[in-house]
């Protein structure tokens, strides 16, 4: 289930590392009016069989949380990575219904995105490009729009009742998903594993191997 780009191809770093192992399903949106859209959109999209897991990034994790809620005992182990539970920079967010399309394209992005995603601790010459590739794509109106329907979301008295094993990844450097948006999901959880990686937002992407083994380890811990 992907970030805010909507398309999932943000994934490609992680691919290779889950295709030996996962029968793989890539939940795209389009443009949607409201945060029940989401909801429905992705979950027109899942395996008709039961026990599959979900793997949600970012934008996608309150979906994926509503989802596990409202089909229990279809979802297997899954995986919240660099989300929330409630709308983190909900005064910035809230802005975009007043800001010029146009701010959101990718040429006025680029800096901010670059100073997001990248690390100067890490080699990340293979996915560092990614984010601006993908995202240049996507026109500046959608984004801005996708930004104002999350912007006032709040799912967190739905924490409680998800009894999904979930495996929740935190980058410690994510400059959009702060400690206490991470805190939030790990305390209200009742069946939540905690990993923190030494990564920006985009943690699946700069930390592709790494991530690969910790999914797979909480989906099959038996192996």
């Amino acid at each position: 289930m992907p970030g805010l780009d909507g398309t999932g191809k943000l994934y490609a770093p992680l691919v290779p590392y889950l295709e030996p192992h996962f029968a793989l399903t890539f939940v795209t949106y389009p443009d949607l009016d409201s945060f029940e859209d989401y909801i429905l959109c992705a979950q027109n999209q899942l395996p008709a069989e039961p026990d599959f897991s979900l793997l949600a990034e970012s934008f996608s994790g309150p979906v994926a949380m509503s989802l596990m809620v409202q089909q229990p005992g279809e979802i297997g182990p899954s995986i919240l990575a660099s989300t929330f539970a409630r709308s983190p920079l909900a005064t910035l967010t809230r802005m975009a219904s007043s800001v010029p399309g146009h701010i959101f394209s990718i040429g006025a992005l680029n800096d901010f995105c670059m100073d997001v995603y990248a690390s100067d601790e890490e080699d990340n010459s293979e996915t560092q490009p990614l984010p601006l590739n993908v995202t240049e794509q996507i026109d500046g109106a959608l984004l801005k729009h996708r930004i104002s329907v999350f912007s006032r979301i709040d799912v967190s008295a739905l924490l409680p009742n998800i009894q999904t094993p979930i495996l929740h990844l935190h980058g410690r450097r994510d400059r959009i998903v702060s400690e206490n948006d991470a805190q939030m999901i790990e305390n209200n959880l009742p069946n939540v594993e905690r990993v923190d990686i030494d990564a920006p937002h985009l943690l699946l992407q700069t930390q592709p191997q790494r991530c690969s083994e910790l999914i797979f380890k909480h989906v099959y811990p038996e192996s």
